[in-house]
């Protein structure tokens, strides 16, 4: 089934609407008689902020034995309490993988990147699960759905050419819509792409915002990024990398496909095991960008997500 531009477009208006939240109603109301130099008060009726935390040791292996007393969460700079803690670990995985087909690819770059998802693919447990997209010349084609055997995935790779123009930014931004159909709770999209983009309508800042929003993290794999241009504000390894961090992954660049086994084994870990940290925002208040910090107590380093659109707590 192909998601159409209008599609992608629906898509990023609800996230920009959700934010980190699971919902949002907002009201405006002012105080009651006359009137006269009374302020208005926002408020919004929110649920909890999730902010999922992936910790691991100085030789980079999860962590999943820590206790609540070890995390302190920090919103803007200011320590705040932490409502609910709970740990996650050994459970299936839905994957979508996303894979750029656009003519920037060409040959080299997509033979580069069909090898190195089959390898990272082989790795998978058996009850993980795997959904194909793919993007370039104006087209997103969802290939194969949650579900269906992922053997199929080098029979349906074979085919594929680059071609046509690049839309990423906009495919970024219809993130939680790349999900559908997922079955388990652990879920994640795969980026496999050279970072060039020739066609998006959203611009990289606004879909770096929409990824704030969602709770599943982006893992991007960069196949051979061109270098870089003069004039352009950010290299396309730190636009990738930007995404990710946006959603709580991270940003792999693809210099070796052999290390492609090993390092799908250790993702998967990581994806498996991780920390689960909610707090609630007051709804009081000014609505927008939130820094978040979650830092550990001990020489670890953790990977959370950055930010969430909303009030204080």
């Amino acid at each position: 089934m192909g998601l159409g531009k209008s599609a992608l477009a629906a898509a990023a208006a609800v996230c920009v609407v959700a934010g980190a939240m699971a919902s949002a109603e907002v009201a405006t109301s002012a105080a009651q008689g006359s009137g006269q130099g009374q302020p208005f008060v926002d408020r919004t009726e929110v649920s909890l902020v999730l902010v999922p935390v992936t910790v691991l040791d100085g030789r980079g292996r999860p962590v999943a034995t820590l206790e609540r007393h070890r995390f302190r969460l920090l919103v803007d700079g200011l320590e705040v309490p932490i409502r609910s803690f709970w740990r996650e670990g050994g459970l299936p995985l839905s994957l979508t993988i996303l894979l750029d087909t656009s003519g920037s690819m060409g040959t080299r770059r997509l033979d580069r990147a069909r090898e190195a998802l089959l390898s990272f693919v082989s790795q998978l447990a058996p009850h993980d699960e795997v959904c194909l997209i793919t993007f370039g010349a104006g087209e997103v084609k969802r290939r194969l759905r949650f579900g269906e055997d992922p053997g199929r995935l080098a029979e349906l790779l074979g085919p594929l050419k680059g071609f046509g123009t690049t839309a990423l930014y906009d495919v970024l931004s219809a993130a939680p819509q790349l999900l559908q159909g997922a079955r388990h709770v652990r879920r994640a999209v795969l980026l496999f792409t050279d970072g060039v983009d020739t066609a998006s309508e959203v611009s990289p800042e606004e879909a770096r915002q929409i990824l704030q929003g969602i709770e599943e993290p982006l893992y991007v794999f960069g196949i051979e990024p061109p270098p870089d241009l003069e004039g352009r504000r950010d290299t396309y390894d730190v636009l990738l990398a930007s995404f990710a961090a946006a959603s709580g992954g991270r940003y792999m660049r693809v210099e070796d496909v052999s290390r492609l086994p090993a390092l799908a084994r250790d993702l998967r870990r990581e994806l498996t095991m991780r920390y689960i940290i909610a707090f609630e925002p007051s709804g009081i208040g000014e609505v927008r960008e939130r820094r978040v910090e979650v830092r550990v107590e001990g020489k670890y380093q953790v990977r959370a997500r950055r930010s969430y659109v909303g009030t204080l707590p």
